[in-house]
C-alpha cells in the first residue's frame, strides 16, 4: 500500500477500518453505554419500537391490524441487518424508506400496515425522545456519583484551611472542603436543569405530514376522539406523560436547545473545575491523580501535566459551542419544516450528548484520585499569615470604637513598608467554611443525593471509558 501526500491510498486496504476517520469521541473519550445509545443499531430498534408502538394502538382503536401482524413486528425488533438498510438506503436515497424495507424484509406480514398515516419525522422524533431520556438518565446517574464523592470529600477537608485567590492574587483563606462544595453545587443545580428539560419535553406524538393529523383523522373517520386517543396512547406506551400540543411536521427544535443548552451550562461548570484544579496542581496544593507508567512529558520527564483538567476545558468548549448550533437550526426553520436541520442534528445531537459523556467520565477519575498536598497548603498559608489576620484585626479594633477606614490605611501602608507581621489572631482565617460546608451537605445535596438515588440507582459500574 503506498499513500500520496495528496492523502490518495492505494491498495488493499482503501475500504478497510483503519483507512476511514474514527471520532475521537468513539475511539478515546465516551464511554460504551453512551455510544451504544446513539450507535446504528440502536437507532434501527428505537425506530423499530414506534413503528411496532404505532401500529399496537392503531389496533387497539379498531383499524384492521392483526396480532399476527404484531406479533411478527414484536419479532422482528433486534432481527437488524444494518447491510439490508445500507442496501436500501443505496437504491432509494432516503433513510426512513430504507429502514422500512429493512423492517418488512423480517416482517413481512406486517408490510402493508408498517408507517400507517406517519411521516419520516413521526419515526425520527419519537425515536429521538427515547434515546435522548436514556441519555440524559445516564449523564445523571453518573452525575450523582460523582456527587456523592465530591459530598464525601467536602466533608473530609471541611476545615482544612487554605489561601483563598481573588484575580489569582492571595485573598482570606477558605478551605478546601468549601472550594469542593462550591464544584458540587454547580454541578446539582445542573443536574436539577437536567431533570427539568425531561419533565418539560414532550414527544412529537401522532401529528402527521404538517401537524394537522390529516392522515389520521382519514384512518378514524374522521373521529378527532380517537386520532387524540393515538396520539396519547402511542407517548404513552413511549413512557412519557404526553404529547406535545402542536407541531408542523417536526417537534420543535426548541426542545433540542433546551437539551444542548443544559449540557453546555454542565461543560461550563465542569471547564471551571476544570481551570481549578490547573492552577492549584501549579500551586502544588491539589494533583490530579498520576500512574506509575504515566509519561507526563516527551521530552521532560520530570514532569506531572494536569491532563485530565486539561481534557476537559477542552471538551467542555466543544459542547458550549454547540449550544450556538441548537440554537441557531432552531431560529431557522421555515414555517412547518425545512430539511437544514437533518444533517446538523445528526452531528450536534450526538456530540453533545458524547462529549458530555466523557467530561463526566473524565471527572470521575479527577475526583477519585485527586492528590491533596496538605504541605504545600500550610506553607502557602503560613506564608501570607500576617496579611490574613488583618481582616479579623479590623473587624476588632471597629467594635472597641476605632474607624475602619484608619485601621485599612494603617495596615495597607505596613503591608507596603514591609513591617507587617503575623500575631496569632484567635478567628479562624477561613470564617464559617466548615460550617458552610456541614450545612450545605445535610440540608442540600445530602437529600437530594438520596431522593435521587433511589430512582435512579447508579453505581461505579457505569463508568468505563475508552480514554487513554
Amino acid at each position: 500500500m503506498s499513500q500520496s501526500l495528496d492523502g490518495k491510498v492505494k491498495g488493499a486496504f482503501v475500504n478497510s477500518q483503519i483507512q476511514r476517520f474514527q471520532h475521537p469521541l468513539s475511539g478515546r473519550y465516551a464511554s460504551p453505554s453512551m455510544q451504544t445509545i446513539f450507535s446504528d443499531f440502536y437507532k434501527a430498534v428505537a425506530w423499530r419500537k414506534i413503528w411496532l408502538i404505532l401500529a399496537d394502538e392503531q389496533r387497539r382503536l379498531g383499524l384492521p391490524i392483526s396480532k399476527t401482524q404484531i406479533q411478527q413486528m414484536e419479532k422482528g425488533l433486534e432481527k437488524v441487518k444494518l447491510e439490508r438498510v445500507a442496501h436500501w438506503e443505496s437504491k432509494l436515497k432516503h433513510d426512513v424508506m430504507a429502514h422500512l424495507k429493512a423492517f418488512a424484509e423480517v416482517a413481512p406480514k406486517a408490510e402493508p400496515i408498517l408507517h400507517l398515516g406517519a411521516t419520516s419525522a413521526f419515526v425520527t422524533d419519537n425515536a429521538e425522545a427515547l434515546m435522548m431520556r436514556s441519555a440524559t438518565e445516564l449523564l445523571q446517574s453518573k452525575l450523582l456519583v460523582i456527587l456523592k464523592a465530591l459530598g464525601q470529600l467536602s466533608l473530609k477537608y471541611s476545615d482544612l484551611e487554605m489561601t483563598g485567590y481573588t484575580h489569582f492574587q492571595p485573598a482570606q483563606p477558605v478551605t478546601l472542603g468549601k472550594r469542593l462544595a462550591l464544584w458540587a453545587q454547580d454541578l446539582l443545580w445542573d443536574y436539577e436543569e437536567l431533570s427539568l428539560v425531561l419533565q418539560r419535553y414532550r414527544p412529537l406524538g401522532c401529528k402527521g405530514t404538517t401537524g394537522t393529523q390529516a392522515s389520521f383523522m382519514v384512518l378514524f373517520d374522521n373521529d378527532f376522539k380517537k386520532v387524540t386517543a393515538l396520539d396519547r396512547g402511542v407517548v404513552a406506551k413511549m413512557g412519557f406523560k404526553g404529547p406535545v400540543a402542536l407541531s408542523g411536521q417536526t417537534l420543535s427544535r426548541k426542545m433540542d436547545v433546551w437539551f444542548v443548552h443544559a449540557l453546555a451550562n454542565l461543560a461550563a461548570s465542569i471547564s471551571k473545575l476544570s481551570y481549578d484544579l490547573r492552577l492549584l496542581q501549579h500551586l502544588g496544593e491539589l494533583k490530579e491523580p498520576f500512574g506509575s507508567d504515566q509519561v507526563g512529558s516527551s521530552a521532560m520527564p520530570y514532569k506531572q501535566n494536569p491532563m485530565m483538567a486539561e481534557r476537559m476545558t477542552g471538551l467542555s468548549r466543544h459542547i458550549m459551542t454547540l449550544s450556538q448550533n441548537a440554537i441557531w437550526t432552531h431560529s431557522v426553520q421555515w414555517l412547518e419544516r425545512s430539511l437544514d436541520d437533518s444533517a446538523n442534528r445528526r452531528l450536534t445531537l450526538p456530540e453533545a450528548f458524547l462529549t458530555a459523556d466523557a467530561l463526566l467520565e473524565t471527572l470521575h477519575r479527577l475526583v477519585k484520585g485527586m492528590r491533596v498536598e496538605e504541605r504545600n497548603i500550610r506553607n502557602h498559608l503560613d506564608k501570607h499569615r500576617a496579611a490574613f489576620e488583618t481582616e479579623a484585626l479590623m473587624m476588632e479594633e471597629t467594635l472597641k470604637g476605632r474607624s475602619r477606614q484608619e485601621m485599612h490605611e494603617e495596615i495597607r501602608k505596613q503591608m507596603l513598608q514591609g513591617s507587617l507581621k503575623a500575631q496569632g489572631s484567635r478567628w479562624k482565617l477561613s470564617g464559617a467554611s466548615g460550617h458552610q460546608v456541614r450545612a450545605f451537605c445535610k440540608s442540600t445535596l445530602t437529600p437530594a443525593l438520596n431522593r435521587e438515588w433511589k430512582r435512579l440507582k447508579p453505581s461505579e459500574d457505569l463508568f468505563g471509558s475508552p480514554s487513554v
